[in-house]
């Protein structure tokens, strides 16, 4: 099975990097093509999001390519960086990849299990690699099992129930600092998915009044309006950290866009008022020193791992249940994979018969009392035949797909080869002589 993902995610790496191998939503085409131009037939998908970077791959080596690979995840970094961020790559490889894709799109593998965002951004990346022209022809099919499969884990369990995204989080972090949302004033920086899940929950929760601030002057106001909200102009940010209680900022930009020195200044203006700091943009949004202040709070995408651990065990039961259909579904691509394994040798196996059937029938429609026969009787002679031939290898048939269903294809596989004279290529078994 040519199936294969190299990624790096919380688990494996810590945020620094994490960081070095993340990928903005328009470096990403840019990167698949690269990526198909170096190795040509192979298929890409590239998921990068706030918590890993994962390159799901078909058609290639990855014990050969591994590293070239792994470069690649990591171009847009310096190459010394490489040597010190490799060790955090894993790889998984034929049944164990597609069982991985399908933890990660029912969000099993996801820092807050059960959230939903990871599903709709797996689907965006898969759609990118469609639009690139990279996926290939064998990772769409996975990739809708990985689809079908989440889908029936959020239907059919509890998992997804309750406060298990990222941006809900965020909020029960801000109850935990803050008794009543109801008086507080929430800023959001961004006005991605993300900043309006959280803004949305915010809202929900009575939070009082809510700053938008987006570079993007009228996506900002747009988001804003949908939510009773107030749109500020992006350079106005350090002017208004003084009137946030709680600061959730999740933009695409390369660096940190609320700075420890601005929330300083914030701060002595807040006169001891306590600040909620949640950053949950990758790379970080707020500068690390930014809660070294006194009564600042800061939280990043690290600190949901504690949350998340109280929400596994919280859901423990759903978690088994999702992990049925994971498997189920895991089989059930086990066994198709199998299926098609046996369509080499079914093929030779048909061309074998055929060529077998149409070198009698020429030798005999030669002779002189069939010769004669009109074409129309020929030919159904000729389907006559042809049935005959099929119906005889429909028993053999059968028992190859029995045997790849139950791991013993490749055993069958050779002594059909050695039955049927498969082996001896282009030379079908020469016809008894008529006596």
């Amino acid at each position: 099975m040519d199936l294969a993902v190299l990624g790096i995610n919380f688990k494996t790496a810590p945020m620094e990097i994490r960081e070095q191998a993340s990928f903005r939503a328009h470096e990403i085409p840019r990167a698949l093509q690269r990526m198909a131009a170096a190795f040509p037939g192979a298929g890409f998908v590239l998921l990068s999001t706030c918590n890993r970077t994962e390159l799901y791959l078909s058609g290639l080596d990855m014990a050969a390519h591994r590293p070239a690979l792994a470069q690649a995840l990591l171009k847009q970094t310096e190459t010394a960086a490489a040597p010190a961020a490799d060790p955090h790559f894993y790889v998984k490889t034929g049944l164990a990849a597609v069982e991985h894709l399908l933890t990660v799109a029912s969000s099993l593998d996801s820092m807050v299990v059960g959230e939903t965002e990871i599903l709709g951004q797996v689907k965006q990346a898969f759609a990118v690699a469609g639009e690139a022209g990279t996926h290939g022809p064998r990772l769409p099919t996975l990739f809708h099992h990985a689809f079908r499969c989440a889908k029936r884990v959020h239907a059919e369990t509890d998992l997804s129930r309750g406060r298990v995204s990222v941006s809900s989080v965020a909020v029960e972090f801000a109850e935990k600092v803050f008794e009543d949302l109801s008086a507080k004033t929430v800023m959001i920086v961004g006005a991605g998915e993300m900043a309006e899940l959280a803004l949305k929950s915010l809202v929900e929760h009575g939070a009082r009044e809510v700053l938008v601030l987006n570079r993007s002057m009228d996506k900002g106001q747009a988001l804003a309006e949908r939510h009773g909200g107030r749109a500020i102009p992006f350079d106005l940010l350090d002017d208004y950290l003084p009137q946030a209680d709680i600061v959730i900022s999740s933009t695409s930009a390369p660096h940190a866009v609320v700075r420890a020195a601005a929330m300083r200044r914030a701060m002595e203006l807040r006169r001891g008022r306590p600040v909620l700091l949640v950053d949950i943009a990758m790379p970080r949004d707020i500068e690390p020193a930014a809660g070294e202040i006194k009564d600042v709070y800061l939280y990043h995408l690290d600190d949901l791992q504690r949350v998340a651990a109280e929400n596994l065990a919280r859901r423990q039961s759903a978690v088994e249940q999702a992990w049925l259909i994971v498997r189920e579904v895991c089989a059930e691509w086990s066994e198709l994979f199998k299926v098609r394994g046996v369509g080499n040798v079914m093929q030779q196996l048909d061309a074998h018969g055929r060529e077998v059937c149409e070198t009698i029938l020429q030798r005999y429609l030669a002779k002189e009392k069939l010769a004669a026969l009109p074409e129309p009787c020929k030919d159904e002679i000729r389907e006559l035949a042809q049935k005959i031939v099929n119906k005889m290898l429909a028993a053999p048939k059968e028992s190859l797909r029995h045997a790849a269903k139950n791991g013993e294809l490749t055993a069958y596989e050779q002594m059909t080869t050695r039955i049927f004279g498969l082996d001896r290529k282009g030379t079908p078994p020469t016809p008894h002589q008529d006596k």
